[in-house]
């Protein structure tokens, strides 16, 4: 029994197109479950630290109650970035570790699942 010219092709390109789908679908699947895992790991911090999350919160809320009242405050001002400061160093190094375990594109989903949760955190670039 033998396959035409045209055959051969068809057969080909769908066996092609079959193993491209199924990568796709694992790197899909790996990268879901990639942020599954960065999303817990700063869940898991946030319960290990909760005061320092809640501090951040409740002195950016004040400074931004006393500026949006007409009398800001410096001093509220750097006491709300220097909680942000720390929180931002805390998920620096929880970042790090991420990296380590997850490999090189553990940061970028790291980075994404933490301006999903705090928009106004920046984490450094260091080690870029």
């Amino acid at each position: 029994m033998g396959f035409s010219p045209r055959d051969l092709v068809r057969r080909t390109l769908g066996r092609l197109a079959g193993r491209l789908r199924r990568e796709r679908r694992k790197r899909t699947e790996k990268s879901s479950s990639l942020d599954d895992r960065a999303a817990a790991a700063i869940r898991e911090h946030e319960q290990v630290h909760a005061a320092l999350f809640e501090r951040m919160t409740r002195l950016t809320e004040k400074a931004e109650r006393l500026e949006e009242a007409g009398t800001p405050s410096e001093s509220a001002g750097n006491r709300a970035g220097r909680a942000r400061e720390e929180v931002e160093a805390e998920l620096a190094a929880l970042r790090a570790a991420f990296v380590a375990a997850a490999g090189k594109r553990g940061r970028k989903t790291f980075d994404r699942q933490v301006r999903s949760r705090y928009p106004g955190l920046e984490l450094p670039a260091a080690g870029r």
